[in-house]
């Protein structure tokens, strides 16, 4: 028995392949299968072997049926592969999309499928080559086609591809009921349409899944925050609550999810929020007679508000917090207790150096304090910590000259667990994170090895450290204040000390003087010592002189260890010679030296007064004097250009010879430059009284 012939009238090769594949999976070996892709006129052998001309478009029907063929004629409705359209399920409504089709009338049906299956709220615009004018869709950026996706004009952004639509199953069952087929595999074909059914029902219900999944997990996070967190939707519905905010707000165990946000916080003022829609952060409200710090945070999307989260926390459980961090502070001893009050001394040089420190702890830029040991750098460094706005961080302290090469690495940056025999398992930590939005203070820097200092540029440059075996950027935000009691200048001209480091350490610099160029200061420390310890003890005036001759070369550490030894030592309350250590006693020889040839040199700069060159000593030693105070030497040159008058190099050459003579100053050698001695500093004090 012969097996009846379909002719498939199509547009494009990749629709008769899909028509042909639906065909062989309905019919199966029962039919034959002719193809043509052309429009009118076609070959009359072919036309006449159909039993059936099946058409593609109902655009092709009108001249076909002119041909008066007596051959049955049809055209076939299509549907839309069901897997396909799960791309159009997240499109939210009213999203405007263009159809790209060849023809209106398949644009027309391809729209009214697409609102069968209940996309009916997206907003298809139909778009056919030729017709269409492009100006009209300039502003849409998404497109749908039907495996024509050469239509889609070039301007749009996305494309969603739901491939060539196949013929429907009313269809097959109209031809196999028109050349009387049976229909023993048509339930392959519904089997198809249907396990694309089950396929998105499936991807349905995994994202179902996954949203509970979800869910739960965020309900564990917002019920894991120690604060009360309440979501409404853009109508102030409740979304979602917390367990804190029960407690916080003492409600009743009643699900409140549903009910509008009045029941519940009538005095949160979220009227005015829904309103002005601008986020407010940390506003102290009474409830319930408890103050609580509240949040009001807008949601907005696409430019619309679409709900409000509001948090808020007992203040008296964030004072307890606030506790709690500076009490472990200062376990950590990341805290200070020096501020500008416990400056002591009425000096001018110390009240000078006492000002500059205020005016500096008002900026965050980075201080680099000098002076020699013991003159206290760290005190002045915490008082500026204290007094900067940074005074409620960490003061985290690291002594360059009590750390070894081998740990300084892993103590300023940290390390991970492992990195070295002995690191701990769980990793450490470095100073310059602990010290994170606080103050880091670099004592001892000039004993920093040149390795270390390229280091400590790096992190000075970026903010940023990686702890040592780690391959982490670990931003911080610290302010830097370094002490050092070397020439860091000379280092810098003997290749011990990086000059780009020192710029970036020194952009405020602080010098702090010696105790013995604020002698004045020497009895109101120890009545100070006397005041703190309760003790009242006398001082001879043999004493009392010896003392205020005495160099004191450790500063005010060592006249604080000096009046511990007089605790030990004094038996009454009178301090006599024979109390004193023997250090002092012994500098009472060098001393009397140095009281001699001061003498002779006050005599002869009096004698000067009376000429016309007492000036220039004054204007040459303080020169001297205030280029000291900065760590640097001068040349001839130097002292030249900074004084405040005129004075020719022979007449220059000839007040520094009589300084050098009376030892007032020091004249180093080649390019050593001139620096200013004890002897000088102490007459230029005279000339200044």
């Amino acid at each position: 028995m012969k097996k009846p012939t379909i002719l498939l009238v199509t547009s494009t090769k990749t629709v008769s392949k899909t028509f042909e594949e639906n065909l062989q999976m309905f019919f199966g070996s029962k039919i034959d299968i002719d193809t043509c892709y052309e429009t009118l006129p076609l070959n009359e052998k072919v036309i006449h072997k159909a039993d059936l001309i099946l058409l593609s478009s109902p655009v092709l029907e009108e001249d076909f049926r002119k041909l008066d063929l007596n051959i049955p004629l049809m055209v076939a409705r299509r549907s839309i592969r069901i897997a396909k359209l799960e791309q159009l399920l997240d499109l939210p409504a009213k999203t405007k999309i263009l159809l790209v089709t060849n023809s209106m009338i398949v644009a027309r049906d391809s729209i009214d499928v697409l609102h069968a299956f209940g996309f009916g709220h997206l907003t298809l615009i139909p778009y056919i080559p030729g017709l269409t004018s492009v100006e009209q869709t300039e502003k849409l950026e998404l497109a749908i086609t039907f495996g024509q996706d050469e239509l889609v004009p070039k301007h749009i952004k996305s494309t969603i591809y739901l491939e060539n639509r196949p013929i429907d199953l009313t269809t097959m069952l109209d031809i196999a009921r028109l050349l009387n087929l049976s229909l023993e595999k048509a339930h392959f074909y519904t089997a198809e349409f249907f396990r694309d059914f089950v396929k998105m029902g499936r991807n349905l219900s995994l994202a179902i899944q996954n949203e509970k999944q979800l869910t739960q997990k965020l309900e564990s996070i917002l019920n894991a925050v120690h604060e009360g967190i309440i979501g409404l939707d853009e109508k102030g519905i409740i979304t979602l609550i917390n367990e804190d905010a029960y407690q916080i707000l003492q409600l009743p165990s009643i699900n409140f999810i549903g009910k509008h946000f009045s029941e519940i916080l009538p005095d949160f003022q979220i009227n005015e929020t829904y309103l002005d829609q601008k986020e407010q952060l940390d506003i102290l409200f009474q409830i319930n007679n408890r103050s609580l710090l509240v949040s009001k945070v807008p949601l907005i999307l696409n430019k619309q508000l679409v709900g409000l989260v509001i948090t808020f926390q007992d203040v008296t459980r964030v004072q307890r917090m606030e506790q709690e961090i500076r009490r472990k502070s200062t376990e950590l001893g990341l805290t200070t207790k020096y501020s500008f009050d416990n400056i002591i001394g009425e000096s001018s040089l110390i009240l000078s150096a006492k000002q500059k420190a205020v005016q500096l702890a008002k900026s965050d830029y980075t201080v680099l304090i000098t002076g020699e040991n013991g003159t206290g750098k760290e005190v002045f460094a915490q008082a500026i910590h204290n007094s900067s706005e940074r005074k409620d961080g960490p003061f985290v302290a690291v002594n360059f000259a009590g750390l070894s090469e081998t740990l300084i690495e892993s103590e300023l940056f940290g390390y991970e667990g492992g990195a070295f025999t002995g690191a701990r398992k769980e990793g450490k930590m470095g100073l310059f994170e602990l010290a994170h939005n606080g103050t880091i203070f670099m004592d001892e820097i000039g004993d920093a090895s040149l390795g270390l200092q390229a280091s400590l540029l790096r992190v000075l440059q970026e903010r940023q450290v990686m702890r040592v075996g780690g391959n982490k950027i670990i931003p911080v935000n610290v302010r830097v204040i370094a002490a050092t009691n070397q020439n860091l200048h000379q280092m810098i001209r003997e290749g011990a000390f990086r000059e780009d480091l020192y710029y970036r350490l020194n952009v405020l610099p602080l010098q702090i003087p010696s105790l013995r160029e604020r002698k004045q200061d020497l009895f109101i420390f120890i009545d100070f010592f006397l005041k703190s310890n309760k003790k009242n003890l006398m001082f001879e005036s043999n004493v009392k002189n010896l003392l205020m001759n005495y160099n004191w070369p450790g500063n005010i550490r060592e006249l604080e260890n000096f009046f511990h030894f007089l605790m030990v030592t004094v038996e009454g309350n009178v301090v006599t010679k024979h109390h004193l250590p023997d250090q002092i006693l012994l500098s009472q020889v060098t001393a009397s030296s140095s009281d001699h040839s001061l003498s002779e040199i006050d005599e002869s700069l009096l004698f000067l007064k009376t000429g016309s060159f007492i000036e220039d000593y004054k204007s040459i030693l303080q020169i001297l004097w205030n280029c000291k105070k900065i760590g640097k030497n001068v040349g001839r040159g130097v002292i030249q250009e900074m004084l405040p008058y005129f004075l020719s190099d022979s007449k220059l050459r000839h007040r520094l010879s009589i300084l050098n003579k009376a030892n007032c100053i020091k004249v180093g050698i080649r390019k050593q430059g001139t620096e200013i001695t004890e002897v000088g500093i102490r007459i230029l004090n005279k000339l200044n009284e």
